[in-house]
C-alpha cells in the first residue's frame, strides 16, 4: 500500500528517513516525460533527504555516496506529490517524488544483508608415529 505525505509533513518524514535509512544502498531513477527515463545511481549509500524551503520555493536535496569521489546530489524543484511504498518484506522500500511537469524520481532502499558466518565441524586427528 502507497501512503502519501502531506506536505506539511515532509520535514518530519525525511529526517525520520534520513535517520532510519542512513548508510542503506541506493537506486535513484528518474523518469522525466521529456528526456526519458535515466538511472543516476546503483548501490550508493543513502546519506539523507533535506527540505529546503524559501517563500513559495521548496527544494528536496537527495544525497548518496561514500566519498567525494562517489557521491551524488540530485536537487528537485517544487516537487508538488511525495508517496512512500513501503516493502511487504521490509527489504526495498520506495519513495516516490513527483514534480509539476509529471518528472518522477525513485528512490529504492536495499535493506544491508544480514551477515552470514558459517563454520562446520572438523574431526581432528593426531598421528603417532
Amino acid at each position: 500500500m502507497t501512503y502519501e505525505i502531506n506536505r506539511d509533513e515532509w520535514n518530519a518524514f525525511f529526517d525520520a528517513l534520513s535517520k532510519r535509512r542512513f548508510e542503506w544502498k541506493t537506486e535513484v531513477e528518474v523518469l522525466s516525460p521529456t528526456i526519458g527515463d535515466q538511472t543516476l545511481n546503483i548501490t550508493l549509500p543513502f546519506n539523507g533527504i533535506t527540505v529546503e524551503e524559501s517563500g513559495e520555493r521548496t527544494t528536496l536535496n537527495i544525497s548518496v555516496g561514500e566519498t567525494t569521489g562517489q557521491h551524488q546530489s540530485h536537487n528537485i524543484l517544487n516537487p508538488t506529490r511525495v508517496a512512500y511504498l513501503p516493502s511487504a518484506e521490509k527489504r526495498s522500500d520506495v519513495i516516490d517524488i513527483e514534480e509539476a511537469d509529471g518528472t518522477k524520481t525513485l528512490i529504492r532502499f536495499i535493506e544491508p544483508s544480514d551477515l552470514i558466518v558459517g563454520f562446520a565441524a572438523v574431526a581432528v586427528t593426531s598421528a603417532v608415529a
